[in-house]
């Protein structure tokens, strides 16, 4: 049921009109849905003879219902499965989109599905990455890097961790951002979900993978979308798993072999890439911790920071930097105890 307070008489009126359901099936059918760390609001309501899903995009934040809509367009051209946007209204700032349903491969993947499903990403992957680098509607990746960083050192360290001798430490970080950024750039530029964990795919079916919450898809380097499931927040997959994945990534992509990429070349550019994507998660959220008090990610920080130890210590350029985020455990799980 969803309250006359979750939702504006304006968006109320405006959601029966596209729909033709009446205000109080809406109210009494509908669903506020569940969100962790986007600023959207998400609603779950009647439509036809199933449902749809509402997302309200307050004013005032980066995120577009223009984004969504014109990448949700090129993504269907391209066969990646993202729902189709059924209405649209850019003064409210709404979208009336399919419903995907509730299984979220975050809750439903486990040990006997998931090489299945992964393998199934992945396929969703080989299409995004050959779509056209339209550059007058996918950002650049370079443009979002420095803010990235910015938001490490500000809301991460900074603000959650009140660290002591900050400036020193942020002199260390913006030395290995800038091994991990100068080693981005040689990798072969391609388009990017930007943010395909888990949480984002949707079980359709046995055979079918949904995608969502692509709005940021950007050009950039590849990787970031490989590391974003094969260093999943919520499982821990084996190193068996990932060769075989890695294996199947490099034998089935179109950019892997126009490059004569080897499993061991893309390996290198899933780590390199997961370390600035780390980095970006911690900052973004902490800001939406400390400005949305939000606190249901909190649980995913020493994860993040784990993968950022491990993959530094991988290689030569970034090994040394693996104790700055060693001696970062012990303050963040004082920090997390507190909050």
């Amino acid at each position: 049921m969803i309250q006359l307070s979750d939702i504006s008489t304006e968006s109320l009126k405006w959601v029966s009109e596209s729909t033709g359901v009446s205000n109080e099936d809406i109210l009494s059918q509908g669903q506020k849905l569940r969100i962790e760390s986007s600023q959207r609001t998400f609603f779950r309501i009647p439509f036809k003879d199933n449902s749809s899903i509402l997302m309200v995009v307050p004013e005032g934040i980066d995120e577009s219902i223009e984004s969504f809509y014109t990448k949700a367009k090129i993504f269907k051209q391209a066969e990646v499965n993202v729902p189709d946007i059924y209405f649209k209204n850019n003064s409210l700032g709404h979208l009336i989109v399919e419903d995907f349903g509730d299984d979220v491969l975050q809750f439903y993947l486990n040990k006997k599905n998931s090489n299945k499903l992964i393998k199934l990403a992945i396929k969703q992957i080989h299409k995004i990455e050959v779509i056209k680098l339209d550059k007058d509607i996918f950002s650049d990746f370079e443009k979002v890097t420095e803010n990235n960083l910015n938001l490490f050192k500000k809301f991460f360290l900074e603000e959650f961790l009140e660290v002591p001798e900050l400036e020193s430490l942020k002199e260390e970080i913006d030395e290995f951002y800038s091994i991990i950024i100068s080693e981005l750039r040689d990798y072969p530029q391609v388009i990017n979900h930007y943010d395909f964990e888990s949480r984002n795919l949707m079980s359709l079916s046995e055979e079918k993978i949904g995608v969502i919450d692509f709005q940021d898809a950007l050009i950039g380097p590849l990787g970031i979308d490989l590391a974003s499931i094969f260093k999943d927040l919520y499982i821990k997959w084996t190193d068996d798993e990932i060769i075989n994945w890695l294996d199947f990534y490099v034998e089935n992509s179109q950019i892997a072999k126009s490059a004569s990429l080897k499993s061991i070349d893309v390996k290198r550019m899933i780590d390199f890439a997961s370390l600035q994507r780390q980095i970006r998660i911690l900052g973004k959220l902490s800001q939406v911790f400390l400005e949305l008090k939000r606190s249901e990610r909190l649980k995913d920080f020493k994860t993040i920071l784990k993968y950022l130890i491990t993959s530094s210590l991988e290689y030569g350029d970034t090994k040394r930097y693996s104790n700055f985020f060693k001696n970062l455990i012990p303050i963040l799980e004082q920090r997390l105890k507190a909050s």
